[in-house]
């Protein structure tokens, strides 16, 4: 017998981190058993059921905000922080107005960033975990 669809839904701001340096910003979704991933741009990274998420595992070195699994695949490591490289309005509008208390306003957004992005990590491993999908 199949599993019945849980009505777990749950959305974040993610990375899907490429390479060393690069990431791209987007939003991460379930929705009724299918995971998705939608970039910043409204581009459509990947939808796929629950149950063909493969190898989710939350690394000790994320610190819990974020994620690696495997899709059809395809290998994604997703992160729930800002990456330290990743763009954000902030940054784009302090280097157009070169404004200085937007250095302080970026330390301090990286604190929050941190734990906004461990809370998501918390909520998304228990939305995958195994037992949740019964």
């Amino acid at each position: 017998m199949a599993d019945a669809p849980t009505d777990t839904r749950i959305s974040s701001d993610a990375w899907q981190l490429r390479g060393l340096t690069r990431s791209l910003p987007g939003r991460l979704r379930l929705e009724v058993d299918v995971l998705s991933f939608v970039d910043d741009d409204g581009d459509l990274l990947f939808r796929a059921p629950l149950s063909e998420v493969r190898q989710v595992v939350f690394p000790w070195y994320y610190f819990g905000g974020g994620c690696k699994c495997s899709i059809n695949g395809v290998r994604y490591r997703l992160s729930f922080v800002r990456p330290n490289g990743a763009e954000d309005a902030l940054d784009r509008m302090a280097a157009r107005v070169g404004e200085a208390g937007a250095v302080y306003a970026q330390v301090a957004g990286k604190f929050v960033d941190i734990g906004t992005g461990r809370a998501a990590g918390k909520a998304w491993r228990a939305a995958l975990s195994p037992t949740s999908r019964r």
